[in-house]
């Protein structure tokens, strides 16, 4: 979920970082799904966080397939296995067994200033490997936004918009769109040990 999808709450929610020291409470490694239950009820006791999720329109990217198709491969990992979507470098996202709405979270995530939605309609998993100079709207959810470039080296990949165009047969789209939002309802600020 984008920082934009979260509703209400105090103003201390902007401006004040904790350091969080947990244990898992079982052995082992955790999975995924392990890990966010984990937070959902440290955030519930240690917070005492209500919220509600509701619809609501916002400034969004839509990914959409592009007038003459895509270039994406079919992947042939585990349909039911989890996506490797992890940037070697700024500009630079291999993707491997991953869905559109598992890159477009990535996007969101890691790259844009804004939710990114698929609407490609594209089921399944792909392979990909998408390059771009990245200018300085982007990764600043990283802490590593680079500086736009003043004279670009002609050799350097294209924009974002251009290269997931060119190299996915992808557009994105600046958009409004009805996305899933998180309300907050009741927040406390913790308390120590």
């Amino acid at each position: 979920m984008h920082a934009r999808q979260i509703v209400g709450g105090p103003a201390w929610l902007e401006t004040d970082n904790f350091d969080i020291i947990a244990k898992p409470d079982a052995e082992g490694l955790p999975d995924r799904k392990q890990w966010r239950l984990m937070v959902e009820k440290m955030l519930a006791d240690r917070w005492q966080l209500k919220f509600h999720h509701e619809q609501k329109e916002l400034p969004v990217y839509a990914i959409q397939v592009g007038k003459n198709g895509t270039r994406l491969t079919q992947s042939a990992g585990d349909p039911n296995g989890g996506p490797s979507l992890l940037f070697r470098k700024l500009g630079e996202l291999p993707a491997r067994n991953a869905s559109m709405a598992e890159s477009a979270s990535a996007m969101q995530t890691a790259v844009l200033d804004r939710p990114v939605v698929d609407q490609t309609g594209l089921q399944g998993k792909w392979d990909f490997l998408l390059t771009w100079t990245p200018d300085g709207n982007q990764f600043a959810a990283m802490g590593a936004a680079p500086s736009p470039v003043s004279d670009p080296n002609p050799d350097a990949p294209p924009d974002l918009v251009t290269a997931m165009q060119n190299q996915l047969g992808l557009k994105l789209t600046s958009t409004k769109a009805m996305v899933d939002v998180l309300v907050i309802d009741h927040v406390e600020k913790p308390t120590g040990n």
